[in-house]
């Protein structure tokens, strides 16, 4: 399914200079007996209490990465003496089509390339606790969105469950992932630009988050979506190795990166709409961004957007052998991850908000229409998986049963592959699927993407999924805020509200059914997903193929 441009835009989220202190003091929200002022190791910036936390938001963690920078590793900020104020999120990554979105100044007041700034949420500051660190990777896939919004303020979740979070925003899309490295190897590992700024922000943690009451050595990396993605493929990372300690993929499985002939590819199109010669490939830095993006568009629309979620087709992550030296699950675990404790899951019904948007009359569609629009995915086997699906769930209406297909393809069916081969690595892993439904749009979303956000991160109320539902939202966050944050403490994840967690096994797959009411229950889409195993070489995981590795 392809995302239109009237959704991409729907999903965009939504000065006082004080001296610094001269002594380490202890500052609370509770206290806050003064300016509130986080010493980093590039400057000081001062803050604000936000529902019982501390927050600090857009501060800077690396240089802009326009002109010179642009497609290279990022570098660190240059350190400032004033007190600077980080009252505000940053600027979102360059993502907008300049043909259809505004002009370049009102552009230039949402996004920028000097857009290396991340927000911390905490209860205190210097006060030698030792709290997990929660890194949130925002969504968006790998081209759009940010870290800004209420549904992802971390002030709640800081100060109700006495942990420290922080969310960065960095490069997207063709300045994050164009793979520049065959036309001149000053670009080496360019396609994980936008990788290499969390791995610069997760050192800014390593570096600075002791100041802001965190521990360096407990950090966890968790992200929905896009940001489930980018912890897949920071698993498999050198450079960011023993940078973070457990993670959490939420509906946002990667167990496949892109292959070099693919992205030398989308590359080469880059070039030629640019009309850069490709032995004069560093004239691409000082290209104006506006035609950047307008190239990046042109490309996006020929290869058919979006695209199936999940299945990578546009910029993103190669295996390099320079910065991503494997596939991030496809072929194994990375050994560099054996250790790293997993939580993941998916929601039950992944793809309804988002189909529905593209097809208002989705729901009416009779059998043959469902069939004839699940050929794209599985061609001649669609209607043998409708039928699989309608026998294995004969109280479903025929739009639910599409409805779980485009979920369990391939967002489950990856989740399971990473689930399969982090245990196998030898590392604990977790499995859940949340089941609860909205009752908007007439209970036709049920269970969609991204409805979970405000359950892990404290926001519910931030915006309503429905109305009168407030409270069924607020007892589905009281567990999984405590689940997630439990994990992140200790590596368990545990809270009185839902039954004990049992560890993941592909023999018998234990699953936490998240509802009203929690339970677990061994392998629940068991049967489903064997089907659409049966053939699944013929399936499209990923653009340009999958090369078998040779050691």
């Amino acid at each position: 399914m392809r995302l239109g441009r009237r959704e991409f835009v729907m999903g965009l989220s939504a000065p006082l200079f004080l001296e610094a202190c001269t002594t380490p003091q202890a500052r609370t929200a509770a206290s806050r007996p003064g300016p509130i002022i986080a010493n980093t190791r590039y400057g000081p910036v001062v803050g604000r209490e936000n529902q019982g936390a501390l927050a600090f938001k857009g501060v800077r963690y690396g240089a802009p990465t326009s002109g010179s920078s642009r497609f290279m590793a990022p570098s660190p900020p240059t350190p400032w003496t004033e007190p600077q104020t980080a009252f505000e999120y940053g600027p979102m990554a360059p993502q907008l089509n300049p043909a259809q979105v505004g002009s370049s100044i009102e552009r230039a007041e949402t996004e920028s390339e000097d857009c290396l700034k991340l927000n911390v949420w905490t209860p205190a500051l210097a006060d030698g606790r030792k709290r997990p660190v929660m890194v949130w990777l925002h969504g968006g896939g790998l081209w759009r969105l940010s870290a800004a919004g209420d549904y992802q303020d971390g002030s709640r979740l800081a100060a109700n469950n006495d942990v420290v979070m922080v969310s960065p925003n960095h490069r997207l899309n063709v300045l994050a992932h164009a793979y520049l490295d065959e036309f001149d190897p000053a670009f080496a590992g360019s396609s994980s630009a936008g990788m290499l700024d969390l791995v610069l922000a997760l050192e800014w943690v390593r570096d600075n988050i002791e100041e802001f009451g965190g521990d360096p050595d407990n950090v966890t990396i968790f992200g929905q979506s896009g940001g489930g993605q980018k912890v897949s493929f920071l698993m498999a990372m050198p450079a960011a190795h023993g940078l973070f300690h457990k993670a959490i993929i939420q509906s946002g499985p990667a167990p496949l990166a892109l292959e070099r002939p693919y992205g030398r590819d989308l590359a080469a199109r880059l070039l030629a709409i640019l009309e850069i010669p490709q032995h004069r490939v560093r004239d691409i830095q000082s290209v104006p961004l506006d035609a950047i993006m307008r190239a990046y568009y042109r490309i996006f629309q020929e290869i058919g957007g979006f695209g199936t979620m999940g299945v990578i087709q546009d910029f993103a992550p190669v295996v390099d052998d320079v910065v991503l030296p494997q596939h991030p699950f496809w072929n194994g675990a990375s050994p560099l991850s054996k250790n790293i404790p997993l939580l993941l899951g998916t929601v039950r019904t992944e793809m309804t908000q988002y189909f529905l948007a593209a097809n208002p009359e989705a729901p009416q569609r009779d059998l043959a229409t469902v069939i004839a629009q699940l050929e794209p995915l599985f061609g001649s086997d669609a209607e043998a998986i409708v039928a699989h699906y309608r026998s294995a769930h004969p109280q479903a209406s025929l739009w639910e049963v599409d409805a779980l297909i485009r979920a369990d393809w391939p967002t489950r069916l990856f989740t399971q592959r990473i689930a399969d081969e982090q245990n196998k690595a030898g590392a604990p892993v977790y499995l859940y699927r949340m089941d609860w439904e909205t009752k908007a749009r007439d209970g036709l979303l049920m269970s969609p993407h991204a409805i979970d956000i405000p359950f892990v991160l404290d926001t519910v109320g931030s915006r309503s999924v429905e109305a009168g539902q407030i409270d069924e939202q607020t007892r589905m966050m009281h567990q999984m805020s405590a689940a997630w944050t439990s994990f992140a403490r200790n590596g368990a994840p545990r809270a009185p509200t839902f039954p004990e967690w049992e560890p993941y096994n592909p023999t018998t797959r234990p699953t936490l059914l998240f509802n009203l009411q929690s339970r677990m229950e061994d392998d629940p889409d068991g049967s489903d997903l064997e089907q659409l195993k049966r053939n699944l070489a013929n399936y499209r995981v990923v653009a340009g193929g999958v090369t078998t590795p040779t050691n």
